[in-house]
């Protein structure tokens, strides 16, 4: 099994090089067991065997870098307007879910979209500053007056009041 990985190492080495002229570092280069290492991280995704077979998936830490990236999109300080930041967001979103289209990650997905949404909501309701400004844009958006005033006092921070079922209620997808 040793000297076919070898061969295979080989004949893929002279096929870059000579085909398609590229360089490839003989040092850095190996072959490895996919199977072998748990979660076998190769350009982002995360390869490895299960009961049903071979699986694909994002890895976690790439999964950490699309969070921390829709984190500096969505930022508290630099919002002036949601507008623009959603829309950075979106174009940042769709090329990363292209290039890992192929990986299964519902589960994933679907955490990452409800923390996006808080997070948004967050930024708006930062963005209305004062007390009397969001009781007005909640009663704008359909909530009754005492809920609102409700919603609007509370002293706690933006990211616990973004998550009030009032706010949640009002501020639809």
């Amino acid at each position: 099994s040793k000297r076919a990985s070898e061969r295979l190492l080989e004949s893929s080495t002279k096929y870059l090089e000579e085909k398609l002229e590229l360089t490839v570092n003989r040092e850095k280069s190996r072959t490895v067991s996919v199977f072998a290492i748990r979660n076998f991280k190769f350009l982002g995704f995360a390869l490895g065997r299960n009961g049903n077979g071979i699986y694909v998936r994002v890895h976690p830490k790439s999964w950490k870098k699309f969070k921390s990236r829709l984190k500096e999109l969505s930022s508290r300080k630099s919002v002036q307007s949601i507008k623009p930041s959603l829309e950075k967001i979106r174009v940042y979103a769709r090329g990363w879910l292209n290039y890992y289209g192929i990986a299964s990650m519902k589960n994933n997905m679907e955490d990452i979209n409800g923390w996006l949404y808080h997070r948004i909501r967050m930024c708006i309701w930062k963005q209305w500053k004062l007390p009397r400004t969001k009781k007005r844009n909640l009663i704008k958006m359909g909530v009754h007056e005492y809920y609102a005033n409700m919603a609007a006092n509370c002293r706690r921070g933006h990211w616990y009041c973004a998550n009030l079922t009032t706010v949640k209620k009002a501020m639809t997808k």
